[in-house]
């Protein structure tokens, strides 16, 4: 297959499962084998990809974006924007100080295709459970800065391959309260700082290697990304997170049958 077709269908692939509750990494690590080991080590290639998918964040929720901004800034502070700041900032610090501290078991985990499989079960039962659980009480804005650590930790769960961060923050925020469109809402919106500021430092450390295949994959990841977040606000508004679960179990179980 030639590159820029693997560049487009690895971009798709990023932009599709990083915010559907299916896991990236686990079909990255799954898919290895088919598509060469070149591209799975091609650490620019990634970032470009991820970079995509936090462009489409920020245009997705600019409004909420701008707002919690001027929300900070001294002419225009407001109280509960700041609290959410804030938040952003503990959960994205927890996940941070855990992945930076288990950072080389972590990566080892990614040669072992059969764990990210197994772990897409898991990703399945947390989008079933997202479905089940009952009314939330804390609605659009509303977080409390210990609900911001326990979205840390379980996100920090999720760079384990097979875990999905969109399935473990949504389900971290219902678990403590939060209504399900502004937990999915908080858990992309805090996944900003984090992917720009390690995007940014490999991104200035291989620029001289930046060719087209990688802005091809950032703007397939873009382009996708915005299709399966208004999707995925979707199926939560109408209760169907379960279809992820059916994807995840399917996709697990035969994995896992026939490998």
């Amino acid at each position: 297959m030639p590159d820029f077709l693997i560049a487009i269908f690895l971009g798709a692939l990023q932009g599709m499962t990083e915010f559907l509750p299916v896991s990236s990494k686990g079909h990255l690590v799954i898919l290895q084998g088919f598509i060469g080991q070149r591209w799975m080590g091609d650490v620019l290639f990634d970032v470009s990809v991820h970079l995509g998918t936090v462009l489409a964040v920020i245009v997705y929720f600019r409004t909420e974006i701008l707002r919690l901004l001027q929300g900070i800034l001294p002419g225009s502070f407001n109280k509960k924007d700041a609290v959410i700041v804030l938040c952003i900032l503990i959960t994205t610090a927890v996940t941070g100080v855990i992945g930076l501290t288990f950072r080389h078991p972590l990566e080892s985990l990614f040669n072992y295709s059969k764990l990210a499989a197994a772990m897409l079960l898991v990703t399945g039962t947390l989008t079933f459970l997202i479905d089940r659980m009952g009314a939330q009480a804390k609605t659009y804005g509303t977080i409390r800065t210990k609900d911001a650590f326990v979205i840390g930790l379980f996100q920090a769960v999720a760079l384990i391959p097979g875990i999905s961060r969109s399935a473990t923050t949504i389900f971290a925020g219902v678990l403590c309260g939060m209504e399900r469109t502004w937990a999915a809402s908080y858990s992309f919106i805090a996944s900003i700082p984090v992917i720009i500021g390690a995007g940014a430092v490999e991104w200035e450390a291989n620029a001289h290697q930046v060719s087209a295949l990688y802005l091809i994959g950032g703007a397939t990841a873009f382009i996708v990304g915005l299709i399966s977040l208004r999707f995925l606000v979707w199926t939560l508004k109408r209760n169907t997170f379960f279809i992820f679960s059916l994807y995840c179990w399917l996709v697990g179980l035969t994995y896992l049958a026939f490998f």
